[in-house]
């Protein structure tokens, strides 16, 4: 062993960089006690040096920093990068290559005339297209989320046999990759796909129905698949909002004979009231983000997040200004879930202060 760990370091600087790293810890901490303790305390001296540098109310500030920095990097400066898209125009995403625009792509996603030849605009179409169907896909798909997802979480409050096995299997889709739920689906519900199979030996159907590509079929199915995909983790949330509920309080309504549908209205929903008002933003935020089980099971409609990218050129042919009106529509929609946002947060803090 030591001949294999001497040969493995033999011609490198690791050996001295390693010695060093143990000097300048004892060098700077000047540690006491066991010889143990005296080393382990030199292997660590990067933290204890930082713990007193900053002292005890910095040193959380300084473990959040890594996690500050990744997010800042993945969020706020990919936000920066696309502002600066949506005020530029051209192929080429090196900002050098691209020529300033201004508001023009803006123009080119709303106005009614193509601003670069003076026909009529079909980029408008398409885009409030996209609104609308995601419109009515968020109309659809939220009250009945909300909906499952409160009576799931009613069902497994409750004393039931097998109650972890059936927690577990309600969560079991979130954990799920959307594209292999996408896909998943895609079996069942293509035109020779196992639903139709099942149904004409059933003697249900006559022929296979195109599930995916009917207009109305294809809105209800992914409804039902998105819904079935997120369930479990709304009805987490909804679950540890009606624990955190007191248990005396329904101890007290049994004692005065109060029926379980009033105990329901009266105790359960008003007290989960801020908890479902956390789950309605989250669930219509992630229903207009709706995209990766859409776009795997090609359905016949186009969701706002489907048309950005189809625009901007990541999926065929880019565009001399696909990029900029595909960063132009991207803010619209950040606007719209920081509007939903904010709304979230004025309301719990109204709520809070009743």
């Amino acid at each position: 062993m030591q001949e294999a760990l001497v040969a493995a370091f033999a011609g490198t600087g690791w050996p001295f960089a390693a010695g060093l790293y143990l000097v300048i810890g004892f060098l700077l901490l000047r540690p006491t006690g066991t010889p143990g303790a005296r080393v382990a305390a030199a292997l660590g001296w990067p933290l204890e040096l930082a713990q007193r540098l900053s002292g005890a109310t910095g040193l959380p500030y300084l473990f959040l920093l890594p996690n500050m920095i990744v997010f800042g990097l993945f969020t706020f400066a990919s936000l920066f990068i696309n502002l600066g898209f949506s005020v530029t125009e051209g192929q080429s995403i090196l900002f050098p290559e691209r020529d300033w625009a201004g508001a023009d792509n803006l123009r080119r996603l709303l106005a009614e005339t193509q601003i670069d030849t003076g026909a009529a605009n079909r980029e408008d179409d398409k885009f409030l297209a996209a609104v609308r169907d995601t419109t009515i896909f968020a109309l659809f798909q939220v009250p009945i989320m909300i909906a499952v997802a409160l009576v799931t979480a009613l069902a497994l409050n409750r004393e039931l046999r097998g109650r972890a096995l059936w927690r577990a299997v309600f969560f079991y889709p979130v954990m799920l990759s959307p594209v292999v739920v996408g896909f998943l689906w895609t079996l069942i519900l293509k035109r020779q796909g196992a639903l139709s199979q099942t149904l004409m030996t059933w003697g249900w159907i006559e022929e296979p129905v195109q599930w995916l590509t009917d207009p109305v079929w294809s809105m209800i199915w992914s409804v039902f698949v998105f819904t079935w995909a997120h369930l479990g983790f709304y009805m987490l949330i909804l679950l540890a909002g009606l624990q955190a509920i007191p248990r005396d309080v329904y101890e007290a309504a049994e004692m005065d004979g109060t029926p379980a549908w009033r105990q329901l209205t009266r105790i359960t929903l008003p007290l989960l009231a801020p908890t479902l008002l956390v789950v309605t933003v989250l669930s219509l935020i992630k229903a207009v983000q709706a995209f990766e089980e859409l776009y795997a099971m090609q359905v016949s409609w186009i969701s706002l997040v489907a048309y950005i990218f189809d625009t901007s050129g990541l999926r065929g042919q880019p565009t001399t200004h696909g990029l900029g009106i595909a960063a132009t529509a991207s803010l619209l929609v950040a606007l719209v879930l920081i509007a939903l946002s904010l709304v979230q947060i004025a309301l719990s803090s109204r709520a809070q202060r009743a």
